[in-house]
């Protein structure tokens, strides 16, 4: 399914190396000094180098080496000038009043595969048609996308920009069956898929020996217990902390409960194969809260976002 979203480089170069230039990949081969003139590495005619300042060299026209250089850095400067124009081109969305780092985390734009994703405001009035597939065991126990952990029979789903918690109704257009379910998970990241159902929901529908089929979503009232975006129900927490050595998490971990914030925990999630341990301070019962929560925890972790549970 969706994204349960780094590459390695060598290490960087010291400050003390020089820039490398075309000359490292394309050396310049040695030339013989004609006897009685010049240097081993000298142009033929010219004096030795501690005198070319009074000497005069002749000149002679460019070899193709000097042709191969006057081209490369003609490229160069093209493909400088194409990049510089795509920057400047390109779009980006607009933050919401405050900016990025006060929306929710599972209402940030993210990308997958190449691709990015601008989660929506409000799910009121929304339909959709498309293919529906389903998720089952491989992630059943596992978090989800706003933090929640998966569990295969329960009748959630996952959808790539609807807001979390949205109520959906999702009929097979193939037999008429209809489910409702609620998003709690981002995906699917396949193409022409529409929502991942989990393997209940996929079973309400009857599709779940079949694997995928075509639905139509249909979104159900607001959300329960929310009368604003900023009055979601909680749990909630705040990450301020990811760790590979777990005993950096507990040392965190106690800091914050002295804090004041009782209820924090560790939360421990496999990322690329490597296990991180994630410091959340919590509980709060609203996203308000739990925002209120983060501009205070922010000044001293400055990475600090909100989660839900």
């Amino acid at each position: 399914m969706g994204a349960k979203a780094g590459s390695r480089t060598g290490p960087a170069p010291s400050p003390a190396d020089p820039m490398p230039s075309l000359r490292d990949f394309f050396p310049r081969p040695p030339r013989r000094s004609p006897s009685g003139s010049g240097t081993a590495g000298g142009r033929p005619g010219c004096p030795p180098r501690e005198t070319r300042r009074r000497a005069a060299c002749p000149t002679r026209p460019p070899g193709l080496w000097g042709v191969f250089r006057a081209r490369a850095l003609a490229l160069l400067v093209l493909g400088l000038a194409a990049v510089a124009l795509v920057g400047c081109g390109a779009k980006s969305p607009s933050p919401p009043p405050g900016g990025w780092g006060k929306a929710p985390a599972t209402q940030r734009p993210y990308t997958v595969k190449g691709k990015t994703y601008h989660p929506i405001p409000s799910a009121d009035g929304y339909t959709e048609e498309g293919v529906a597939s389903w998720y089952g065991k491989d992630f059943h126990g596992k978090p989800t996308s706003c933090g929640e952990i998966y569990d295969m029979h329960k009748l959630t789903a996952a959808h790539k920009i609807l807001p979390m918690h949205t109520t959906l109704k999702v009929t097979n257009l193939e037999n008429g069956r209809s489910v409702t379910v609620r998003v709690n998970d981002r995906g699917p990241f396949v193409s022409g898929r529409v929502i991942d159902m989990s393997f209940a929901g996929a079973k309400a529908l009857d599709m779940h020996n079949k694997g995928t089929t075509r639905v139509r979503l249909e979104s159900v009232g607001s959300i329960p217990g929310a009368t604003s975006a900023r009055d979601l129900p909680g749990p909630f927490y705040v990450q301020i902390g990811a760790f590979v050595n777990e005993r950096n998490a507990q040392r965190l971990l106690t800091v914050i409960k002295r804090a004041g914030y009782a209820q924090s925990r560790i939360h421990s999630k496999d990322v690329g194969g490597e296990r991180f341990f994630r410091v959340h301070a919590g509980t709060f019962a609203t996203l308000s809260e739990a925002e209120r929560a983060r501009t205070r925890l922010s000044g001293e972790y400055r990475d600090a976002f909100v989660i839900g549970e």
